[in-house]
């Protein structure tokens, strides 16, 4: 039976594209490992369900939903968090800039939004953040 996702909290059906594109084979051993690894913590930190807004997008659905050009997503190394059970995003955007502080982080991007937390693995020796509107 294949696996349901490349953790226990994180399924290959929310890694996917909305546009029915599956997260690419190529990366699932890699990237949505790594990916999956910042999730499981920063969702034990929170300590209530997370749910993925995004993951992988295409060229064209990352046009379609106003994405950014470089935008970590197009290389499936990025989620779109929203809180679950009374947790505010503000308080999760907390913990995701925590966790990218923490000696060992792969998280390399965070954004806050009003309904949502980005957070991405890019390849990079810093912290990229920013407020989205």
């Amino acid at each position: 039976m294949p696996r349901k996702g490349p953790s226990p909290h994180l399924t290959w059906a929310e890694l996917a594209g909305h546009d029915g594109t599956a997260y690419p084979s190529a990366w699932r051993d890699s990237r949505a490992r790594e990916l999956s690894i910042e999730f499981e913590i920063v969702r034990a930190a929170s300590g209530v369900p997370l749910i993925v807004l995004s993951g992988y997008r295409t060229p064209a659905w990352n046009r379609t939903v106003g994405g950014a050009r470089g935008s970590q997503h197009l290389e499936g190394r990025a989620l779109d968090l929203k809180p679950t059970e009374g947790m505010t995003v503000r308080r999760l955007h907390a913990i995701v800039r925590a966790r990218a502080a923490e000696l060992g982080s792969l998280i390399r991007g965070v954004g806050c939004y009003r309904t949502f937390v980005h957070l991405d693995i890019r390849s990079s020796a810093r912290l990229v953040a920013w407020t989205g509107a």
